[in-house]
């Protein structure tokens, strides 16, 4: 049975973070970006998907949540 593990972003609605292959999170540029978080999620099919800001915070909320040991 699949996994599934929420998040609802702001910019791009629910997403399934169990179908994600890999996932980074580095900050932006800070000249560009004022020190955004960025998220780039690569999915299990192989796209590649980036997410900045606020969207960024509530993945890594929500990876670290299902990812930490308890």
């Amino acid at each position: 049975m699949t996994q599934i593990i929420l998040c609802r972003t702001l910019t791009k609605g629910w997403i399934n973070l169990a179908y994600a292959r890999q996932v980074q999170f580095c900050q932006a540029d800070p000249n560009i970006y004022k020190e955004q978080v960025v998220c780039v999620i690569t999915w299990s099919n192989g796209d590649q998907e980036s997410f900045f800001g606020k969207d960024a915070q509530l993945i890594a909320q929500t990876w670290r949540k299902y990812t930490s040991y308890k």
